[in-house]
């Protein structure tokens, strides 16, 4: 018994790949039926294991018995497997609806694989009168899954892709990773055959994301259906590649079913790319394979290829020989879209020929088994409303049962409980939610205020510093020299017997300690308010000041400007000025630099000052905490216009710092701009 489980399962997922219907799906044909029939062995499994707990009683096991021998030949043997399948459930009218739906399911899948699509929804829907009768979803979800595939073959997209998707519906819910992917895979068929690529992709990629990393055979089968798909969009290496991939899984695996669909593939994929020498030789490894494992369908398949290789090889001797071979096995299978197909291949074998009367008569048995499927789904449309009314009818019972359910149960006082206390709490929740919206807008407010506290002491701090600094330029500088005057002067009143030649020195001493305090008092009150700006532009300025530090000889600087091509706002002009002011302030008495790189760039939205000195650098810690000095004094004013400065320094290392002020209008905005 195991021994044949074991046979079936191999079978199986060797026929897991086979379903293309017109050129490129009819090969994966049995793709469709895995899903219909793995529950099966899965269940008799079960039963296995429960053999030691108890003993089935006579009538069970012949049931069984019945129902794995009709399961080992349904894909060599559809009629045999009807027989015991039909035998086994006449003989058993009491069991299960699970094991009934199973039944239907088996008999509509072995009129599925002889393309009797009529037969197989008869059965499908059949089984599907027991959905919700026991709690057996899997089942429903395999039912509704096949007569998609029933409505795909024949043309039916719209039913199709309905029924597909309640199956996907139900296997998402039983959480069945395996066939959530088959269904994908599967619905990618559907858009390839409609021609929206796309969707099909997508779905493929859906089946490859789901696959359990275990399912070799079913992630080989999409990579040949992506492979299918590329071809039909003229992707030729694509189509290539993927094939060949699905064909090295199958080998690794030893699936050799897989291999008599990617052999077929692959011939399709150099048919059409006009390697007619290579799709016959894959076709017949493709036979050679299907022959090995008694497989007549794909054998049947790889026929039919090399027929169509031959008749565009314009040899229709040797492609009527493969067509009659192919209609051969068709006739003993009783498939009627092989024999459709055959037909079509026989028209134009015998147009070649110019026997017009038998290409006809091909051609109308051809059309005739194509009108005969597409019309099995007009015999259904009373099924899809039997089925409908049911599932109406069963929701309405439910409905009344909970409606007794409430009635009686008088849960109605519990019900407005449950609400009062949900709004209770939503009601909290909203309090404290207002209550947290609340404070945290009192801490936002303090933190301002603490900011702007800051910002005001800063600013005192550096009005405080900078009126000692005029201070002690004031005594150091202008003072020292009007002392020097001073006591020349008085020299002159006491000494009244000097020589002419002695005042003369002294009244020149005199004069020059005059010019000097009158050249320092100008640069003091230069500093205090540099009238500079105002008459030449910030621009012009700054090139003064660099031209006059230059000529001092103490250090060398070098100056780029760019985009200052217009007046800034007072306050801005200022406070570049004076940061540029102190940094080579800074460079010349504390950082004892040789030279000084000034670049500054402005651009429609900011202004970027970057100075670069040689000098002997600082520990940044120890400068920046320092109250009221000078790099605190330019941090804050930048930081009132909303601008950010960056300090580079390390002691002996030279000093980089970068200042960059936006220009958002209306403050700081150019005025020409």
């Amino acid at each position: 018994m195991i021994n044949l489980f074991r046979q079936f399962i191999l079978c199986t997922k060797q026929y897991l790949q086979c379903n293309k219907a017109d050129h490129i799906f009819n090969i994966r044909l049995v793709f469709f039926l895995w899903a219909i029939v793995v529950a099966l062995p899965l269940t008799v499994t079960s039963q296995e294991k429960k053999e030691n707990d108890k003993v089935l009683s006579k009538s069970e096991a012949v049931f069984d018995s019945l129902l794995k021998q009709g399961i080992s030949v349904i894909f060599t043997d559809p009629q045999k497997t009807r027989e015991l399948v039909s035998e086994a459930l006449a003989m058993e009218p009491g069991i299960d609806t699970s094991k009934i739906m199973r039944v239907y399911n088996i008999l509509g899948t072995t009129h599925q694989l002889q393309a009797s699509y009529s037969k197989a929804m008869d059965y499908y829907y059949e089984g599907l009168k027991y959905a919700g009768k026991e709690e057996d979803l899997l089942m429903t979800a395999h039912l509704y899954h096949n007569l998609g595939s029933s409505y795909l073959k024949t043309g039916n997209h719209r039913d199709a892709l309905k029924f597909y998707m309640i199956g996907l519906r139900i296997y998402k819910e039983i959480d069945s990773k395996r066939y959530i992917a088959s269904s994908h895979n599967n619905i990618g068929l559907l858009y390839m055959e409609m021609d929206n690529y796309k969707m099909a992709l997508e779905n493929y990629k859906e089946a490859i994301r789901n696959r359990p990393i275990n399912d070799s055979i079913g992630i080989s089968a999409t990579f040949s259906n992506m492979g299918a798909l590329y071809l039909e969009m003229d992707l030729i290496d694509s189509a290539f590649y993927f094939q060949n991939k699905s064909i090295e899984m199958d080998i690794k695996t030893g699936n050799n079913f897989g291999l008599t669909v990617g052999y077929q593939e692959l011939a399709e994929a150099y048919l059409s790319s006009g390697e007619y020498l290579k799709s016959i030789e894959n076709y017949q490894l493709s036979k050679a394979t299907a022959k090995e494992i008694n497989h007549h369908f794909q054998m049947a398949l790889a026929d039919l290829g090399m027929s169509k290789v031959y008749l565009i090889l314009n040899e229709p001797k040797i492609a009527l020989h493969y067509a009659d071979s192919s209609f051969q096995i068709a006739a003993d299978m009783d498939n009627i879209k092989l024999k459709q197909e055959t037909h079509e291949v026989y028209s134009k074998i015998f147009e070649q020929t110019k026997d017009f009367k038998k290409a006809f008569e091909n051609y109308q048995s051809s059309v005739q088994l194509r009108d005969s499927l597409i019309n099995q789904t007009k015999l259904h449309q009373i099924y899809n409303l039997e089925i409908d009314e049911l599932n109406m009818a069963g929701e309405i019972q439910q409905l009344e049962i909970q409606r007794q359910e409430l009635l009686l149960s008088k849960k109605n006082n519990i019900i407005i409980f449950i609400v009062v206390v949900f709004v209770l709490i939503l009601s909290g929740l909203y309090l404290l939610n207002k209550n947290f919206n609340h404070r945290r807008k009192v801490n936002l407010q303090k933190t301002i205020l603490s900011l702007n506290e800051k910002k005001s002491r800063a600013a005192t701090e550096a009005e405080i510093q900078e009126r000692k600094r005029i201070g002690q330029d004031l005594h150091d500088g202008l003072g020292q020299m009007l002392s020097v005057a001073r006591l020349n002067i008085s020299v002159l009143q006491q000494k009244s017997m000097l020589t002419n030649e002695r005042k003369k020195e002294l009244l020149d001493a005199v004069m020059q300690s005059v010019d000097e305090a009158f050249y320092e008092l100008r640069n003091i009150s230069h500093n205090l308010a540099p009238s500079v700006l105002a008459t030449k532009g910030f621009a012009n300025a700054i090139r003064e000041l660099v031209d006059q530090v230059n000529q001092s000889k103490h250090i060398k600087v070098h100056l780029e400007m760019y985009g200052l091509n217009g007046n800034l706002d007072g306050i801005l002009e200022n406070t570049l000025y004076r940061a540029v002011q102190e940094l080579m302030n800074n460079a010349i008495k504390h950082a004892n630099a040789n030279n000084f790189d000034l670049q500054i760039i402005k651009s429609d939205d900011e202004i970027t000052l970057m100075a670069e000195d040689d000098g002997d650098g600082f520990d940044i810690n120890k400068t920046l905490i320092i109250a009221g000095g000078g790099l605190a004094n330019i941090r804050s004013r930048i930081e009132n216009l909303k601008g950010s400065i960056f300090i580079d320094a390390k002691v002996q290392r030279g000093t980089i710092i970068s200042i960059v002020i936006p220009l958002t209008k209306p403050n700081y905005a150019s005025e020409n701009h």
